[in-house]
């Protein structure tokens, strides 16, 4: 073959490379879907984390009255053992399991040397309006017993009562309140720092509903009534 044949069919063979089509470009792989998770599950998960002894309970609701609970849990320990179970919203119950190994817990070790064993309570849900002066007056001048729901009614509170500790010392809110020592300054510090946990802090300095007993709830409204 000539030489100039061959530079031709070279000629040829460079353009017929040239006018080929670029390779197709890679495609990046998609990006995995993000996992959405059931808030009441994860909530539910949180307290299997937290140790909260729990069972769930199918939600219920008073449609004339307005009370009920959603994502109910009903709770004998959470962190520690409760003198009776509670029923309460698991965001409640949540909230309760990190203040007792957050707050309550230290607390004791400061003041005591020694941990909480037992939370004694004297309520959860309750389907009620609140306690206060003004339904008291009403009810008692036969008046209607309305006025704005407890959260109680919606299991977003608890009553403590008192505070058991390892070696069986029972600190009592009904007691020790106002009598000083260890045990009335481990009840005002918990007081004070129970405000940082719930919405709604309510103790013997508030009225005379509350004399035996700490009210905390995750309500809508804010008091610090320490």
């Amino acid at each position: 073959m000539s030489l100039r044949r061959l530079l031709a069919m070279a000629v040829l063979l460079g353009l017929a490379a040239c006018s080929s089509p670029p390779p197709p470009p890679q495609l990046a792989a998609p990006a995995p879907a993000p996992v959405l998770l059931d808030p009441d599950a994860a909530c539910l998960q949180d307290l299997a984390a937290l140790g909260v002894s729990f069972q769930p309970v199918q939600s219920f609701g008073d449609s004339d009255q307005g009370c009920g609970v959603g994502n109910a849990v009903k709770v004998s320990a959470a962190g520690v053992p409760w003198n009776r179970p509670g029923v309460l919203t698991c965001a409640m119950a949540r909230t309760l399991a990190r203040y007792q190994a957050e707050v309550v817990q230290p607390l004791a070790q400061q003041r005591f040397g020694q941990p909480v064993a037992r939370i004694h309570h004297a309520g959860t849900y309750d389907c009620r309006v609140r306690r206060n002066n003004t339904t008291a007056a009403a009810a008692a001048l036969g008046g209607s017993r309305g006025g704005r729901l407890s959260e109680h009614s919606k299991g977003q509170a608890i009553d403590l009562m008192a505070f058991e500790l390892a070696d069986g010392t029972m600190v009592s809110v009904k007691k020790d309140w106002r009598s000083g020592g260890a045990k009335a300054a481990f009840l005002k510090d918990l007081a004070k720092a129970s405000c940082s946990s719930f919405n709604v802090v309510l103790t013997p300095n508030h009225d005379r509903f509350h004399q035996d007993h700490f009210h905390l709830d995750i309500g809508p409204h804010t008091l610090c009534g320490y």
